[in-house]
């Protein structure tokens, strides 16, 4: 499905325009440490597709970012992925890092390790998409990294008040105060010369993602090793959808029919 580019209308999402004394030496960070994997992934022929934590950072839900790098992959494409990456010497097959990150299920998902000093995120976790409960020819919307300084909204439909006297701050607060979204760090040129593009889902298809998670964890009593719970309240929280108006509106327009009971029993208790 066609994508949607929102980084390509603001210079606050070109690591390009940031003047040289926002860059400092002793940011522990390596530069260009995404490179590898990203050309992993375009070689295979798999969009990179943030999911999780780090997407809902784009989408207007305040998160705090874990360990790891949430990607979506396709479940044939797994074992090639694994293969590729590893190959790169800059990951390894890898353990989970904590409990309640272990998956129950029959589906299996993968940890990566970086083997390279000082990384941000010292996993990749590859989500097939049958774990996920999200294909990959999802709508996508692309971004310019995986985390940013702050949340902001990029689907501006989901900021339901007119006047917008409350809600998540969207691109536009930002470019009117002229603040840098991207971390100073960011010296990743694949990503600047937007070779290999980054990912999200769109808000609708996560939301619709987590909420089939969410059933099926009822369902079976057995954890994927996911959030859904936790995930579908921040957006409840930070998108404002206990308030009747978005939440009439994301009901009857955005949940598929399915989830709809789901949907109204978080949004209960949320309030």
């Amino acid at each position: 499905m066609q994508s949607l580019r929102p980084s390509e209308r603001s210079p606050l999402l070109d690591i390009s325009t940031l003047s040289p004394e926002f860059i400092s030496d002793f940011w522990s960070v390596c530069p260009g440490y995404l490179d590898t994997a990203l050309s992993v992934f375009e070689r295979h022929g798999q969009p990179f597709i943030l999911v999780s934590t780090l997407a809902m950072i784009w989408s207007g839900a305040r998160n705090a970012p874990r360990k790891e790098i949430d990607v979506l992959v396709r479940s044939t494409h797994l074992q090639t992925l694994i293969d590729g990456l590893v190959e790169t010497t800059d990951w390894e097959i890898s353990e989970f890092y904590g409990d309640d990150a272990s998956n129950e299920t029959h589906i299996p998902d993968v940890w990566l390790k970086a083997t390279f000093p000082d990384p941000q995120f010292e996993y990749i976790r590859l989500w097939p998409e049958e774990l996920y409960h999200l294909s990959i020819d999802c709508h996508k919307i692309e971004v310019s990294d995986v985390y940013i300084r702050d949340t902001v909204l990029l689907e501006e439909e989901y900021h339901r008040d007119p006047c917008q006297r409350f809600g998540p701050r969207l691109l536009r607060y930002f470019e009117e105060r002229s603040l840098h979204l991207l971390l100073p760090i960011q010296a990743r040129a694949k990503i600047m010369r937007r070779d290999i593009p980054i990912f999200i889902p769109t808000i609708e298809d996560h939301l619709n993602a987590l909420l089939d998670q969410r059933r099926e964890q009822i369902r079976t009593d057995l954890d994927n090793g996911g959030a859904p719970e936790w995930q579908i309240r921040n957006f409840i929280r930070y998108l404002f959808l206990d308030w009747k108006p978005a939440r009439d509106w994301i009901l009857s327009t955005k949940v598929r029919r399915g989830s709809c009971e789901l949907s109204v029993y978080d949004l209960q208790l949320a309030n």
